[in-house]
């Protein structure tokens, strides 16, 4: 059913808990997992140093699917998320998108509806993502 199975991971929190989702999927549909980073097109810090911790992250993406038997492709990348996320999608060739709700930059939310609670509040990338994807999206909380 999902063959590739991406994940993007920004070293929240939120998107380990997305990775937990996307590698107990994959164990169930022997799917791959597209771990992606995505290194901020203009980022104020060095980029040798971004880039870094961001194939620290995939390689602990890595280990995780590895240790249960689930083949991951790291994918690191330059890019802007909110705009190039549907890019990405399609470059992985993912089946499904599993994203956490909220993830490093907290503080820039977006509700479906004006008047709903914080609840319904979701991360701009992963609601446009929700909004535009081709593909389905999964959205843990």
């Amino acid at each position: 059913m999902f063959d590739v199975i991406m994940v993007p991971v920004d070293g929240s929190e939120y998107s380990f808990k997305a990775v937990d989702v996307a590698v107990e999927i994959a164990q169930k549909f022997s799917s791959k997992i597209a771990a992606v980073h995505v290194l901020e097109e203009f980022s104020l810090n060095r980029y040798d140093s971004e880039e870094d911790s961001g194939d620290a992250l995939l390689a602990k993406v890595t280990k995780k699917a590895n240790d249960t038997g689930v083949e991951v492709v790291e994918h690191l990348l330059t890019a802007d998320p909110l705009r190039d996320m549907n890019f990405i999608v399609n470059q992985t060739h993912a089946d499904l998108v599993v994203i956490h709700a909220h993830g490093a930059n907290n503080n820039r939310f977006v509700s479906f509806e004006e008047n709903e609670v914080s609840d319904t509040q979701i991360g701009s990338v992963s609601e446009r993502l929700l909004r535009t994807s081709n593909v389905p999206v999964l959205l843990v909380k």
